[in-house]
């Protein structure tokens, strides 16, 4: 199956749920994307959002009965033939149940049971109903079977209760859309992510930070989840938009952050990680004294002693190496000035760090910007650049440069 979305066919299945108005979000994002986009409804869909939508969103008739079968001349064979992937958002309890039966009363259910597409369904009902005993056995029947779930998110409900069992958000349908169109490069590997600054308080509402978006890393976790992984990140104290399925650790300082990361990388308990990347822009220094409340104007200090924080990815490249591991560890450099200034810098830091790849970058080309421009340097001595791109882009590159460690 081609990884080009431009030609990747998507089936909508829209079912009878409060929650079909975000459907219409979701084939928006899927129009824009690239992807070819047709609808089908299941029996009680109208009830909540008219195919005329749909229609107006794809440019494409919407299946939503038996009589348009013969009407339009394209049966449900025709639609399940057609898709590359079928995605059911939302998927009601009841939908669950009769495809787990293997039921096709209606042209949705026929496409689910005709179709040799990869199906990917994304749940919404009320609580109780997600958590009953049949639903649970639906679900496991499923996913046996090759179906792929977006998890509902926990919230108010349409009914008034509130619990497990809202419809993911179409963003977050979207990046599981880019999954199971994804090449499975890294299926079955563990990856954390660390991304993002710390802040090492001065006092209860002052800091030492830095310009770090996190937004490098937080593309480096979403490609790597396109890619099959599994996927975790600690972060520093940024805005992360990153798909369910991904572990997020939140944490603060330079020393947090330490902790969070030799933990996950050593684990007293379970499997390490496969592949480690330390996208974190960790500050150099913080103060030597912390005062608990905050100071005045007038007794801000004339001069803010200073130490140093721990070289995290170091420590790494050492305690890796007395262990023996092989976990595949990546870091990254960020300087100003000339370009060969920071190609030297990422070659001292691949040498002294113990580390398999370095990645360099020149603050002016990706501090608070979408946009990076980066120099790859592995152990092996392959140096790439790559040219100033969206930060996605530069996350492919950058993980198929791993791929080859």
């Amino acid at each position: 199956m081609s990884t080009h979305s431009e030609k990747n066919k998507i089936l909508l299945g829209v079912t009878g749920s409060i929650a079909a108005y975000k459907a219409a979000e979701l084939a928006r994002r899927y129009m824009k994307r690239g992807y070819q986009v047709k609808a089908v409804f299941s029996e009680g869909a109208e009830q909540f959002i008219a195919p005329l939508t749909f229609q107006a969103i794809t440019g494409n008739p919407v299946l939503s009965s038996w009589d348009q079968e013969h009407t339009q001349g394209i049966g449900h064979i025709e639609y399940a033939d057609w898709a590359d992937l079928v995605v059911i958002a939302p998927a009601t309890a009841d939908i669950l149940a009769k495809y787990a039966a293997g039921m096709a009363d209606n042209p949705l259910l026929a496409v689910l049971l005709a179709t040799q597409a990869r199906i990917l369904v994304a749940p919404a009902m009320n609580v109780n109903m997600f958590h009953h005993p049949a639903t649970v056995t639906n679900l496991q029947i499923l996913r046996e079977r090759g179906v792929r779930f977006v998890e509902p998110g926990e919230g108010p409900l349409a009914c008034g209760w509130r619990g497990r069992g809202r419809m993911a958000e179409p963003w977050d349908i979207f990046y599981h859309t880019l999954r199971a169109f994804g090449d499975d490069s890294l299926q079955r590997k563990r990856v954390l992510v660390v991304t993002g600054p710390t802040r090492e308080a001065i006092d209860a509402v002052r800091f030492l930070s830095n310009r770090s978006s996190g937004k490098m890393g937080v593309a480096l976790a979403r490609e790597a989840f396109r890619r099959g992984a599994e996927v975790e990140v600690i972060a520093g104290p940024v805005r992360t938009k990153l798909p369910s399925g991904v572990k997020l650790s939140s944490v603060t300082s330079a020393e947090e952050m330490r902790q969070a990361v030799l933990a996950r990388t050593f684990p007293q308990h379970g499997e390490p990680p496969d592949i480690v990347i330390m996208a974190a822009a960790v500050s150099d220094v913080r103060p030597k004294s912390v005062v608990k409340e905050k100071l005045k104007k007038g007794d801000l200090p004339k001069a803010l002693p200073l130490e140093r924080n721990p070289d995290i990815l170091a420590e790494l490249g050492e305690m890796r190496e007395k262990a023996g591991t092989s976990t595949k560890l990546v870091g990254f450099a960020v300087e100003s000035g000339e370009i060969e200034d920071l190609i030297a810098a990422v070659q001292q830091k691949l040498s002294e760090k113990k580390v398999d790849m370095i990645v360099g970058n020149l603050a002016e080309d990706s501090l608070e910007l979408d946009t990076n421009r980066v120099w790859m340097v592995d152990k092996h001595g392959r140096e790439t650049e790559v040219a100033t791109s969206f930060k996605s882009r530069i996350a492919e590159k950058i993980l198929q440069h791993v791929r080859k460690l």
